[in-house]
């Protein structure tokens, strides 16, 4: 496991609503899950990359995090992961003023 995945995942606190924005194959989710059994949720482009979250029994969701994260309301998540996310924003000002 990459480094800055094992320091967002010391950084959650156990039993907490977590959103992984790009969660790719969902592999820090499940891990989340597995050792602090979080409330796991993700958001990723990549069909199948949604397949193989999906195959690991994840809540995710296809879609484009820049378009559809209007469509969890505020206060939804104790913690939102962009591990890999943010810089691929294109309006990257806009999605920050909204966390």
């Amino acid at each position: 496991m990459k480094l800055e995945s094992k320091i967002v995942i010391d950084f959650i606190k156990p039993f907490s609503k977590v959103l992984d924005v790009g969660c790719g194959d969902g592999s820090i989710l499940l891990h989340l899950k597995k050792e602090k059994k979080i409330d796991a949720r993700g958001i990723e482009i990549d069909h199948e990359k949604v397949k193989e979250s999906l195959s690991k029994g994840l809540s995710v969701v296809e879609g484009d995090a820049e378009e559809d994260l209007v469509n969890y309301p505020d206060q939804s998540f104790d913690y939102v992961i962009l591990t890999q996310t943010l810089q691929l924003f294109i309006n990257q000002e806009k999605f920050c003023m909204n966390f």
